[in-house]
């Protein structure tokens, strides 16, 4: 398979040796089931302004925050102008009578209460916990990110939560990895393994950046981009042999 190796392994196991001493997870749409919580949120939040969230009415608002978030990742917008900005584009497109920063505010705290995870996420993360020093790194809003890291199963696993609305950069600026970098006490970059589901923050960022990456990709999605992932897993679990290689002696 070359360098995009997709391993299986069991949680238990004979004795490993480590490739990696850290692993930097991204949040939503790696460990964190960001689709869920972006729906339930959604649809909860329109509801308390008498609005139905129709499929159409959905599947506008995820086009336009997929565009909004995308070019957040390029600084050309921040963070506090995305949050009201995506409400407005949708409710005047929808001519909703409804207030966008009322909707926005709303949103946001409901969001922040979504904490489900993606299958697997838990078990391979407590696993990991055992051999590894785990920190998160998102690209989000700091009230909703804080929220759902904190009150999270997985949140005892790791070191630290990399924010990009606290640090004022975001994946996948050089300057996003200088911060996480400096919170893990600065290990060398080959012992550093990247981990998301995003090829433009997560993949891009790590290597440029010079660490090995690995992208989550559950759907089989069609990679056109460069530069290319060292990994490719399409579950969870195949993370592990990739980062632990099981001792034949």
């Amino acid at each position: 398979m070359g360098s995009q190796m997709a391993g299986r392994a069991d949680l238990e196991g004979p004795q490993a040796v480590k490739q990696y001493s850290w692993i930097v997870f991204d949040a939503d749409g790696t460990l964190f089931d960001f689709e869920y919580a972006e729906r339930t949120a959604l649809e909860r939040t329109l509801g308390s302004f008498g609005v139905g969230l129709s499929p159409e009415l959905y599947a506008a608002y995820r086009a336009i925050s997929i565009e909004l978030w995308s070019r957040f990742e390029r600084g050309e917008i921040d963070s506090q102008r995305l949050r009201t900005a995506r409400f407005e584009r949708l409710i005047g497109d929808f001519r909703l009578d409804v207030n966008p920063s009322e909707v926005s505010v709303h949103y946001i705290h409901s969001l922040g209460s979504e904490r489900r995870l993606l299958p697997e996420a838990e078990r391979i993360v407590e696993h990991l916990a055992t051999g590894f020093r785990l920190l998160l790194a998102t690209n989000g809003i700091a009230d909703v990110q804080r929220r759902r890291f904190d009150g999270s199963a997985i949140r005892r696993h790791f070191a630290d939560i990399v924010i990009s609305d606290e640090i004022g950069v975001a994946k996948p600026d050089p300057g996003y990895f200088d911060e996480a970098f400096a919170r893990m006490g600065g290990p060398a970059r080959s012992k550093v393994l990247m981990v998301g589901d995003s090829l433009s923050s997560d993949m891009a960022g790590g290597a440029a950046y010079g660490i090995d990456t690995c992208w989550f990709n559950p759907g089989d999605l069609h990679n056109g981009s460069a530069p290319r992932p060292t990994y490719v897993i399409s579950r969870l679990r195949e993370l592990l042999a990739i980062v632990e290689q099981k001792s034949t002696d």
